[in-house]
């Protein structure tokens, strides 16, 4: 099964609606380029707007930005580092499109995919990007895979929900849904655990949509270049897993 669906009032979305894409970006200078290109080329007449938040990467990819001078590219340069819900939060609530995409900017995740998301809309209030789901895969290597297989699988069993790639962080939502359900600015990827909890709760309806989630295109990943990085970031989300569950999450700055 590929979806959750919570019966919720929506209404119609137009093939036409307008995109926002939030992109959070630190260190990624050597990515930036190639992620503008393809995300406004995928995406065409569609693209309202590309909103890079950057934490005022210290490689100065918000130069490379300012370079590329993209006239649907907003840069918004952040003197400190805040992290990454706190950066996708900002950009969100910066959108002006009918719909909000959510992606990385290291390529791992296909910008050319982000249509396959805004397609389910229109049945849809929240199309996410799954690797679990029938089509859909991890390429990394196996004991990263295996390991983020594992986050998934207690946090569905946690948090009692038939949803399968709860740290996807990839995903198209109607703008309208994010008004009402905001996303919260802490922590790494539980701030997307959080929201897809919160929006079941709510009767919003989901949909998980398959894809291929790979390597990141240059640079070190913020997670994956230290084991034991990744196994603290683990232990973190688990606990934070817990927090959701008994309602005792953080929400707003």
């Amino acid at each position: 099964m590929n979806a959750i669906c919570w019966f919720g009032a929506y209404t119609m979305t137009n093939e036409r609606s307008s995109i926002s894409v939030v992109l959070p970006s630190y260190n990624e200078k050597d990515n930036i380029p190639e992620a503008i290109h393809r995300i406004t080329a995928a995406l065409g007449d569609r693209l309202h707007e590309l909103i890079i938040v950057d934490d005022n990467s210290p490689d100065r990819t918000w130069e490379i930005i300012e370079r590329i001078a993209h006239p649907k590219v907003r840069l918004i340069r952040r003197m400190d580092k805040r992290g990454l819900a706190s950066a996708l939060a900002d950009g969100t609530n910066a959108a002006k499109g009918d719909i909000v995409v959510w992606l990385d900017c290291d390529l791992g995740i296909p910008p050319e995919d982000i249509l396959k998301l805004t397609a389910k809309l229109d049945e849809y209030d929240v199309a996410v990007g799954s690797r679990y789901v029938a089509g859909g895969e991890d390429t990394r290597s196996k004991f990263r895979a295996f390991l983020s297989l594992v986050f998934n699988t207690y946090t569905r069993l946690i948090l009692g929900r038939h949803f399968w790639d709860w740290t996807s962080g990839f995903a198209a939502v109607r703008r309208d849904v994010i008004r009402r359900i905001p996303l919260s600015p802490y922590g790494f990827g539980e701030y997307f655990t959080e929201w897809i909890y919160d929006c079941t709760k709510q009767g919003v309806k989901i949909v998980e949509v398959p894809y291929s989630y790979g390597l990141r295109k240059a640079g070190a990943s913020k997670t994956d270049s230290d084991v034991r990085v990744f196994l603290k970031l683990g232990y973190r989300y688990a606990l934070r897993v817990l927090a959701i569950r008994m309602g005792k999450t953080p929400k707003h700055a």
